[in-house]
């Protein structure tokens, strides 16, 4: 298995094409009927079935073959199912998300200051955004990672509009430092991703996650202590048919000058892994790692 990920979808133009032409003439369902055959076809294929084993045999250890299959079938129909209600969003906008202990003003976030929303590849995360951006009482800015000419459409751009937040190119280097931090100052939400390393010169510090040793990002910490703001980790969870549900997993006050050392973030990082490690067990089909996380 290769530590080296992709975020770029496995089908093809013309794939997709019919996809979102069935979901315009039927809704999601039509939808789900496809994928259901789509899956089954990806789950019976060893070089796909290969993406997820690292995370499946780390998450259900005492699983022989056949129970690795369906959990594994189970994990990719759960994806399946975000990608179909995120595509019907965009071109029916019938989408409903809930925010249960969604209150940031409750969790030490003043007045013209920033907060950060840490959170990680889980439930229809690619949603979180979208719907945030519509009900925040400030404006949103996210950091987000996009392979050159991938095929697969955002919400927005199935609406046919721009986004309703703003986006920094993950992996731009100190430039988009730079513009988180002022995004932070002005008193917005910043959206960071904490269970990923999209860039290979990117800091980073090893922690224990699922019985194993990876390594996470540190970005979001230092801006926290850089600009003084509290980090909110938030993850998304698929709830059902074309809903989902954002929920506040943690709250970090990280405190200033601790300077350019990534070990010096350590204790937050392992702090997110544990929250995250937690929620992968109550939700194990809504945490969507499909490389070898834990490759050195």
């Amino acid at each position: 298995m290769n530590s080296r990920w992709s975020s770029r979808s496995l089908g093809s133009r013309l794939q997709h094409g019919i996809f979102y032409g069935l979901i315009r003439l039927t809704g999601v369902w039509g939808g789900y009927l496809l994928l259901f055959f789509v899956v089954l076809w990806y789950a019976l294929r060893p070089s796909v079935r290969n993406r997820s084993r690292a995370y499946i045999v780390r998450r259900f250890p005492s699983g022989g073959g056949f129970s690795r299959f369906v959990h594994t079938w189970r994990l990719q129909w759960t994806f399946g199912l975000c990608l179909v209600d995120r595509a019907g969003a965009g071109i029916s906008g019938d989408f409903s998300f809930g925010r249960r202990d969604f209150n940031p003003g409750a969790y030490g976030v003043q007045k013209g200051k920033g907060l950060i929303l840490l959170s990680a590849h889980t439930g229809c995360w690619q949603m979180a955004p979208f719907t945030l951006a519509q009900h925040a009482p400030v404006p949103v800015t996210v950091l987000a990672h996009r392979e050159r000419d991938d095929v697969d459409r955002q919400a927005h751009e199935h609406a046919g509009r721009e986004p309703p937040y703003a986006i920094i190119a993950a992996g731009s280097g100190p430039a988009a430092t730079v513009s988180l931090a002022a995004a932070l100052q002005r008193g917005e939400f910043v959206c960071m991703m904490g269970d990923r390393i999209f860039d290979p010169g990117e800091m980073g510090v090893l922690v224990a996650f699922l019985g194993g040793i990876v390594r996470l990002p540190v970005a979001a910490y230092r801006l926290a202590s850089v600009c003084g703001v509290p980090l909110a980790v938030v993850f998304s969870l698929r709830t059902g048919p074309r809903r989902g549900e954002l929920v506040i997993a943690d709250i970090m006050h990280v405190p200033g000058s601790l300077g350019k050392k990534g070990e010096n973030y350590f204790p937050y990082a392992q702090r997110f892994a544990d929250v995250l490690e937690t929620f992968v067990r109550g939700h194990p089909y809504q945490f969507f790692n499909f490389y070898n996380l834990w490759e050195p």
